[in-house]
């Protein structure tokens, strides 16, 4: 790769944007993974999450909760101060909250999560949060709001907020804003921030496709990318002089099945489904390697809590399950029992890579007497047409749990839609409820850790769904750069965790 005078020191970056120009205030359009990733390189949060992703302290030095989890104090570390050299106090977190609080805010689960909370400051450098009932995952709630300087949120609202989306405000992270543009964002060090980064600046170029990002960086244009799907990841390994970092991400892709569906309805036929699964070979195939297999509830990024489960898959047991349960195999090679066949559609966003997990996941099928019928079905339908009427026998899908363990919205009993995702029509389990409940409410590591055990018991039994595999996102970056170290868990974002510690040899 070649480089310019012009770019020493400077990291350069192809950025998949939905569209330009590109929100310089994290707190709008948030939907777009550019700006929640240009956030990270701008803005601090009162806390952060660890390689296990388990929130810790990031401008709060030090924190705490109450006993009955309904009170958090943040104490902040002492002389934090904003790009442009005015201090960072408890004032600009509770104008940020304010914000997030008001009416008409344009996030609604950001809005969500601070719902009720009320701020009582200690001087200008701590401050408590109450809730009006416990909930577990405000921690990584905090953790996932960046605190905007209140000098410039006191000339915004709700109704201003998109106009002023383009607007350079001063940051609180490695870097600033120098100039922005359709095409390009500039930033310069934040001369304030702790530690000082070592490089001169970061150059993100925005593009509208992962093709148009790849050839930047086999041009040398560029010196790294984001990849979010396999075939993006067997691509880009393909340059030279690129390293590669995966990141596990919190999102979890499973196998549903409808209960409501004759056969289905059946444990005997939902347990050999389950044991039928082989998720190793599953991701070495369909997913060429880029996923963390997992067979719990919990999302195997969240590593804190996730238990590494092994599985065990067995095609033979499955079937010997199915004839003593009275399934037997007609002359078609497909289960009947009572003149009901197992055959079944499996339908699934037309999302790469999920089309080819649930081909694979037909064959597996296949192999114990369970006809699969694929139907892929556009993404913009897949949600209002398939999913939420439960118009399926069977679905593939990718959710995003963030990072917090509680799966209550997926699997409590009363988390039908609108209120949920649980559409697998499966009987009211109370101990299950009782088990979310419970890791939906606690703060002791220990005790989720007991609930989260619980849960995947109760799951495993009641068997409303396969869990199959946590997507994986890969940080392509030119060797060319030293102290690159990507977490081994987290977001896109994620990948400018330690982008204060990143150099460029000399060139």
């Amino acid at each position: 790769m070649t480089h310019s005078s012009g770019d020493t020191d400077v990291y350069r970056e192809a950025l998949v944007v939905a569209h330009t120009p590109l929100s310089l205030d994290p707190l709008v359009d948030r939907a777009d993974p550019a700006v929640r990733d240009l956030g990270q390189l701008l803005y601090r949060r009162l806390l952060r999450l660890d390689q296990h992703a388990s929130p810790t302290g990031d401008l709060a030095e030090s924190w705490g909760v109450s006993g009955d989890g309904l009170s958090y104090r943040f104490n902040l570390q002492t002389g934090l101060r904003w790009s442009d050299g005015s201090p960072l106090t408890v004032r600009d977190v509770q104008a940020t909250v304010a914000l997030v609080q008001a009416q008409g805010f344009p996030d609604a689960s950001l809005a969500a999560a601070w719902r009720g909370v009320t701020l009582a400051p200690d001087g200008t450098a701590a401050v408590t949060a109450t809730l009006p009932q416990p909930r577990a995952s405000f921690a990584a709630a905090a953790a996932d709001l960046p605190i905007l300087p209140a000098a410039a949120l006191a000339r915004l609202s709700t109704n201003t907020m998109v106009k002023a989306a383009t607007r350079v405000l001063p940051s609180s992270g490695p870097y600033r804003v120098e100039s922005a543009t359709t095409s390009s964002v500039r930033l310069a060090p934040n001369r304030y921030a702790v530690p000082a980064p070592q490089l001169h600046g970061v150059t993100l170029r925005l593009v509208k496709t992962f093709e148009a990002a790849l050839q930047a960086l086999a041009m040398g244009q560029v010196d790294g990318l984001l990849a979010t799907t396999p075939a993006q990841r067997a691509a880009v390994n393909r340059l030279p002089g690129i390293r590669l970092h995966d990141v596990t991400t919190f999102r979890f892709v499973d196998l549903l099945l409808n209960q409501a569906k004759p056969g289905l309805g059946d444990p005997a036929v939902r347990h050999a489904i389950a044991g039928a699964v082989d998720r190793k070979q599953l991701i070495a195939g369909a997913l060429s390697g880029s996923a963390r297999p997992q067979v719990g509830a919990i999302p195997a990024g969240i590593t804190w809590i996730a238990r590494d489960q092994q599985e065990v898959p067995s095609p033979e047991l499955s079937a010997r399950a199915l004839d003593a349960a009275g399934w037997t195999l007609g002359s078609d090679g497909v289960r009947q029992k009572s003149g009901q066949r197992l055959a079944y559609t499996l339908s699934v966003p037309d999302a790469a890579p999920l089309p080819a997990v649930a081909d694979a996941l037909a064959r597996q099928l296949h192999a114990i007497g369970i006809a699969v019928t694929v139907q892929v079905v556009k993404p913009a339908d897949f949600e209002p047409l398939v999913l939420v009427p439960g118009h399926f026998d069977l679905v593939v899908a990718d959710w995003d749990n963030g990072p917090d363990p509680d799966v209550s919205s997926f699997w409590r009993s009363n988390a039908a839609p609108p209120h949920g995702f649980n559409v697998s029509a499966g009987p009211v389990d109370p101990f299950l409820d009782r088990a979310l409940d419970s890791l939906a409410t606690v703060t002791d590591p220990r005790l989720r850790r007991s609930a989260a055990d619980e849960v995947d018991a109760r799951l495993s039994e009641d068997t409303p769904a396969v869990f199959l595999y946590a997507p994986e996102l890969t940080f392509a970056v030119s060797d060319q750069f030293s102290g690159v170290a990507s977490p081994p868990v987290g977001t896109s974002g994620s990948r400018f965790d330690s982008v204060a510690a990143w150099r460029k040899a000399d060139t």
